[in-house]
């Protein structure tokens, strides 16, 4: 079968390479990718920053985004049928009795980044347990999965840390980035009843701003504009040292930031100890999400149908870019004007 691949720690090894299709084995299922999200992670790991091929193979299949169909059942699989359609999540634990998305690094093997074969193959495998049934009718979107769960455990968890301080009630939200991460937080913020205002550097006129102006949110363009105010909740989603520092300045009093970006090393903030003492007289609270379990997944399946209701089309209009096995490097090249782009794998 074909499947992508890379060498980890080897730059620019991408290819598309023939390889032995997997079988199941006793607790697993072969699936048959449908297709299969791109994102930030992906290109890391193809730059060779990141990434670790399975133990004795020398290369990694890429995809941790997917939207699959059940091919196969391995030996005491009960909770899934083949031909279900479903999205596997990322994380696999590793002598880690947390919930898999909280082991600690060391403790977890991850599909298509580490130490564990993804999904951009015509098959793979995964464990059945953690599959997560995918509606009909949210099959066209429900690719989008992934990074949404990201975000939903994100959230999640910032109300529940608001909630357990008092009865905390927020009402607006700053969300930094209007990436992928950035526009699927606006939207559930949104769904939730929150004023969001989303900064990102896109002219007022691109796509990215019309997506945010599309749920009732307001965009600013951080080139013209610069934000005012305070928010209950700061959403990170740029990956930028210096804008997560700006955002916890716009932090209101008892207000929480979520951090979803990945940071390089570096960085430097003036007038630190103002805003330590900042944010401890104000009782702000910081927290991250990379990575989230099958609840967070279920979460997002349920934010997506109510998100069509609101909105339309809107979830699809974040797919800017589809490729094919055919053609698979175009969908591991990025432009600013890309929202998602997404590999087609099999038709369903």
């Amino acid at each position: 079968m074909k499947a992508v691949t890379v060498i980890p720690g080897v730059p620019e090894s991408l290819r598309l390479r023939d390889v032995d299709k997997p079988k199941p084995g006793n607790g697993q299922v072969l699936l048959r990718p449908i297709r299969v999200g791109v994102c930030g992670t992906d290109k890391e790991i193809i730059e060779g920053k990141y990434g670790k091929a399975p133990p004795g193979s020398q290369y990694l299949i890429l995809g941790h985004e997917a939207l699959a169909v059940v091919e196969e059942l391995g030996g005491g699989v009960d909770n899934v049928s083949v031909g279900d359609v479903v999205i596997p999540t990322v994380r696999r634990p590793v002598n880690c009795n947390l919930p898999v998305d909280y082991c600690p690094m060391g403790h977890y093997v991850e599909h298509g980044i580490w130490g564990l074969h993804g999904h951009a193959a015509e098959y793979s495998v995964t464990d059945a347990k953690y599959l997560v049934k995918v509606p009909k009718e949210l099959v066209d979107v429900a690719v989008l999965t992934e990074p949404l769960s990201v975000v939903e455990k994100g959230i999640d968890v910032a109300m529940s840390i608001g909630r357990a301080r008092f009865d905390w009630k927020p009402t607006n939200a700053l969300i930094l980035g209007a990436g992928p991460i950035g526009l699927l937080s606006t939207m559930v913020l949104r769904l939730m009843g929150l004023s969001t205002v989303t900064v990102a550097t896109r002219p007022p006129d691109s796509l990215k701003a019309r997506l945010v102006r599309d749920l009732g949110g307001t965009y600013v363009d951080a080139a013209l504009t610069s934000v005012e105010g305070s928010f209950d909740i700061v959403v990170e989603a740029t990956g930028s040292p210096q804008v997560t520092v700006d955002g916890l300045r716009h932090l209101a009093p008892n207000g929480v930031m979520v951090l979803l970006g990945v940071y390089p090393p570096g960085g430097s903030i003036s007038n630190l100890g103002d805003l330590m003492t900042d944010s401890v007289l104000n009782n702000k609270v910081i927290v991250g999400s990379v990575n989230a379990g099958v609840k967070h997944f279920e979460m997002g399946l349920r934010h997506m149908a109510d998100a069509k209701d609101r909105f339309g089309d809107w979830l699809s209009r974040l797919i800017t870019k589809r490729a094919t096995l055919d053609n698979y490097q175009e969908a591991y090249s990025w432009t600013h004007e890309d929202v998602k782009t997404v590999l087609e794998i099999n038709p369903l």
